[in-house]
This record gives structure tokens, C-alpha cells and sequence, in this order.
């Protein structure tokens, strides 16, 4: 049976990219959208520690849960670039004008729904 923490964090990640999609829209403001991102995939990270039997930190850093969940046997090489997202939770969300990074954002998001994706069939091949 999979984790009931991780399939709710995962169910909160598809609410965050359902949110995401929304401001897609160039006028929106990037770093909502990024922020967004962020959290779908902070949640699916910590979903992805809960399914390999952890109890995931309350921290907002992803390149720091990316290395717990490799500290634990789990590869992340495809997802690894979506780290860079951890500057919309613990800078740009503080910062009254952030500088735009003009990011493509349909791409971001099919890489983090990518990442939704892949823990949930994890979670889902749990016995």
C-alpha cells in the first residue's frame, strides 16, 4: 500500500501545476508561476522521500532533498535541473521586483509534471 503522506503531498503537487498552468500567461507575473513550480515540486520530492521509507525535512532547498532521496538509492539525474526552482521560494518570493529569467515556462512545467508523474507511478508500484 503506498504512503497516505506521500499520495496526499502528491494530490497538493497537482494542485500546484493546476495553479501554475493558469499563470502561464506571459502577462502574469513569472516569479507566482515560478513559485508555483516550486511547490509542486517540493511536494513531489518530499512524496519521493516518503516512499523510500523517509520523513522529509520542512525545508523549501530542492537541490538539498534531490541529494537526501540520492542519499537513499533513489536517481534523480533526469529531474535534476528543476533545482534551480528553489530560488522562487527562498528569494524571489522576498523581492519586491525579482529580475525575470524569461523562462520558457510550458517547458518548466511538462518537466515538473514529468516529476509528479514519475513519484506518483513510484508510489503507486509500492506493495
Amino acid at each position: 500500500m503506498a504512503n497516505p503522506e506521500a499520495l496526499a503531498l502528491l494530490r497538493i503537487a497537482r494542485r500546484d501545476l493546476q495553479a501554475a498552468v493558469l499563470l502561464q500567461d506571459p502577462a502574469a507575473d513569472e516569479a507566482s508561476w515560478g513559485f508555483q513550480i516550486q511547490q509542486a515540486i517540493e511536494k513531489a520530492l518530499k512524496a519521493w522521500l516518503f516512499s523510500l521509507g523517509d520523513d522529509p525535512p520542512f525545508i523549501h532547498n530542492l537541490t538539498a532533498l534531490f541529494q537526501r532521496i540520492t542519499d537513499r538509492g533513489g536517481s534523480v539525474d533526469p529531474f535534476l535541473q528543476l533545482e534551480a526552482f528553489t530560488a522562487f521560494a527562498v528569494q524571489f518570493r522576498y523581492d519586491a521586483e525579482p529580475e525575470p529569467m524569461d523562462l520558457d515556462r510550458q517547458h518548466w512545467q511538462q518537466r515538473a509534471e514529468a516529476l509528479v508523474d514519475h513519484v506518483a507511478a513510484r508510489c503507486a508500484a509500492k506493495p
